[in-house]
């Protein structure tokens, strides 16, 4: 069999942290759980304001004007949680974008061949197997490789030449995973 090597390189903009963001919040059950979180703080927040103007009751019509603001404040934490995360989530990303809590990672090149594959940035060189893959998920932004649950390589749409050169690496990846064995969650 012939060895085939296949590679991508890019450089990670402010919309891939973004993208890889909204991908994270959005798809896994670590961003599941935190919109969660989010909402039940939102409903305790409202809980826990209604308790505070029922003990310490002070004008009729004001504690029913505070009723009605801690039932839409439990309205929009339930409703509008997902967004609000999502908005956090950018406001940070654009702030870290100079300092130095912020991975800045030089030009990716990564090197696909037959049995594993070459990952490297700037200095970092790591090697890996397909078999050790355990997810890949596809985008409308980018390829999402899991190798664990918390370390995920994106391969972002600019890396390619368009979709279809993208979808076409998605394929040849889960294929080789295949090959080696590995097992994939879908």
């Amino acid at each position: 069999m012939a060895n085939k090597k296949r590679e991508v390189q890019f450089k990670l903009t402010n919309e891939d942290y973004k993208a890889f963001g909204r991908y994270r919040i959005m798809y896994t059950d670590q961003g599941h759980k935190l919109v969660r979180r989010h909402r039940l703080t939102y409903l305790i927040t409202a809980v826990m304001f209604a308790v505070l103007f029922t003990v310490f009751h002070v004008d009729q019509k004001f504690t029913i004007l505070m009723y009605v603001l801690a039932g839409v404040l439990a309205v929009v934490g339930i409703f509008f949680s997902e967004k609000l995360v999502l908005r956090q989530q950018d406001k940070a990303i654009e702030a870290s974008e100079n300092s130095a809590e912020r991975v800045h990672a030089a030009e990716n090149r990564i090197i696909f061949d037959d049995d594993k594959f070459t990952t490297h940035a700037g200095d970092d060189v790591q090697e890996f197997a397909y078999k050790d893959i355990k997810l890949v998920d596809l985008t409308e932004e980018a390829i999402y490789v899991w190798m664990s649950d918390t370390m995920i390589m994106p391969l972002p749409l600019h890396a390619f030449r368009g979709m279809p050169e993208m979808k076409e690496m998605y394929k040849w990846i889960r294929e080789k995973i295949k090959e080696q064995g590995g097992t994939l969650k879908d």
